[in-house]
């Protein structure tokens, strides 16, 4: 999907941009007009995309060669296309989203970004340019084009009711603590009007706690079957007793609870919406990178391709 691609275009473009370029030219393993994409270049990126998705197997690396080939070569026909229309961005742009990341980052993360061989603040600042090109471009030429009307959403929903069966449901919190006296002492305040968010405030072991205790909205199957066997069986708007598991003791409070049957088109819409709006992009997309193939040539060396590995 239109997210998914950015990710991708992401770790992909990040480590072209934080390549080292090779004082002796290789061949070009691809090339994209006349850029030229060499060994060592798409060696590093293989790397690089095997460390941020975490993947070590040599094998599944080989079947995402051809994943990331496709990827470089939609990135450079995108920039190209970029340069012809003039899509640029900004200095006072590349500011904003740089403050974005220092004052989102702590030193150790920022150290993991910025390695001393071969990535400093400009490479960053490169990169962000880049990408926002790339996003800048998608948007102009393929996502402005998109649009949903509510005759399609209602023909959708009718074709596709099944879809939006919903099991019945509880909206749930609760307080957690690890002391069985606590919680007694926790229900009881609970039982004698105390708001739950004071009562997990105080009570509450749990650093995953929202301060309002909320867990989440669960179906049967999403829990542990002793918490949901209580859970289900609770009524509306009323606390469970103290239950022991393996992590301490819970009381639960069930804010909603909702019956099994299909969402009304009112409440499918928006669901419906982003679901075609994200097939036209797909669809939109391929015939964009199709028709800008046309007008650039495209060449691959597979076998040079096929002979890069991340164990060199």
């Amino acid at each position: 999907m239109y997210s998914m691609r950015c990710v991708i275009f992401s770790i992909v473009l990040l480590s072209l941009l934080f390549s080292a370029c090779s004082q002796n030219r290789n061949p070009c393993v691809i090339k994209v007009g006349d850029v030229c994409i060499e060994k060592p270049t798409f060696r590093d990126r293989l790397e690089r995309f095997a460390e941020e998705s975490l993947i070590s197997s040599e094998d599944v690396l080989d079947q995402m060669k051809s994943v990331i080939v496709d990827n470089i070569v939609e990135e450079q026909l995108i920039l190209q296309y970029a340069r012809k229309g003039y899509i640029t961005v900004t200095e006072q742009e590349i500011d904003i989203a740089m403050k974005g990341i220092m004052e989102g980052t702590d030193k150790e993360d920022l150290e993991a970004l910025l390695t001393e061989e071969s990535r400093n603040l400009d490479d960053m600042r490169e990169f962000i340019r880049t990408r926002s090109i790339i996003n800048r471009t998608v948007e102009k030429a393929v996502k402005k084009e998109i649009a949903v009307s509510p005759e399609k959403i209602k023909k959708y929903y009718e074709e596709h009711e099944s879809e939006f069966f919903r099991p019945s449901s509880v909206e749930l919190y609760h307080v957690f603590v690890k002391d069985n006296y606590k919680a007694k002492e926790a229900l009881v305040m609970l039982r004698s009007g105390v708001s739950l968010e004071q009562v997990v405030e105080r009570y509450s072991d749990s650093q995953e706690d929202e301060r309002s205790g909320f867990m989440g909205v669960f179906v049967k199957g999403d829990l542990p079957k002793e918490v949901e066997d209580v859970v289900f069986s609770i009524p509306e708007k009323r606390y469970s007793e103290i239950i022991d598991t393996l992590r301490g003791y819970h009381i639960f409070y069930v804010a909603k609870r909702s019956k099994p049957g299909t969402l009304p088109l009112i409440d499918a819409a928006d669901e419906i919406r982003y679901k075609l709006a994200e097939k036209i992009f797909e669809e939109n997309y391929a015939r964009f990178i199709e028709d800008l193939k046309k007008e650039c040539i495209v060449e691959v060396n597979w076998d040079e391709i096929k002979s890069v590995s991340v164990k060199e």
